[in-house]
């Protein structure tokens, strides 16, 4: 499969009300910490390191990590902006107690419209995005219209760099690939780390498993 023929539609298209049920206990549970060597807590901790109380999560999933991570303020304002309509009803539903603001939007396209957020995390959404990694990287320029001066961008993406180490990891990456659920089989750390050195001068990259875990603070070159 090349980049070209993976569309938008291809990344959210698992996503259905039973997928959503399915994905904590198996994706979570399961595939990230027995094939991708990656446990629930790394995904959580990275949340708590980087998240504050005026945040907007892009690619909202099942909100696993906004349930867990906790605020620094009792009431925080939540940003949930996703382009699959029963993400962000599941989630919604989820941070319900947090009464969570909802948009459904491209995050491929500049983000107008909606009050900035002091930070802004991208969990997973990397990997399902179309085009190589250059390509979807793209996805940070349109985050400017929503991040205040010296806002935390964070996340996690799926990427090739300890795949080829264990053969359950090439099996389940291919098989993820080639069913378009991902996008993601020549996606590296580094091409990452040049991505997000282009636009900030504050950026981290750092492999846990397989998945590269990111930060970056919102002020450009």
């Amino acid at each position: 499969m090349s980049a070209a023929s993976y569309a938008s539609s291809d990344g959210i298209k698992a996503y259905t009300r039973l997928g959503l049920h399915l994905y904590d206990p198996l994706i979570v549970g399961v595939l990230a910490r027995y094939v991708w060597d990656c446990p629930a807590e790394a995904f959580i901790d990275h949340y708590r390191q980087h998240v504050t109380g005026n945040h907007a999560d892009i690619g909202v999933g099942t909100g696993y990590c906004l349930d867990r991570c906790g605020f620094d303020t009792p009431e925080p304002r939540i940003g949930l902006i996703d382009l699959q309509p029963n993400c962000l009803e599941f989630t919604a539903n989820r941070l319900a107690r947090y009464r969570p603001q909802v948009y459904l939007r491209d995050a491929c396209r500049p983000l107008v419209g909606i009050d900035p957020f002091d930070s802004i995390a991208l969990g997973g959404i990397l990997h399902c995005l179309p085009g190589d990694m250059a390509q979807k990287c793209r996805v940070f320029d349109s985050l400017r219209p929503i991040c205040r001066s010296g806002a935390r961008i964070f996340g996690f993406t799926l990427v090739n760099d300890a795949i080829p180490d264990r053969t359950a990891r090439r099996l389940a990456y291919r098989g993820l690939n080639g069913l378009r659920v991902i996008n993601c089989m020549s996606d590296t750390a580094e091409e990452l780390r040049q991505s997000l050195a282009a636009r900030y001068v504050e950026h981290t990259v750092e492999l846990i498993g397989c998945f590269a875990f990111f930060s970056a603070r919102a002020t450009t070159h």
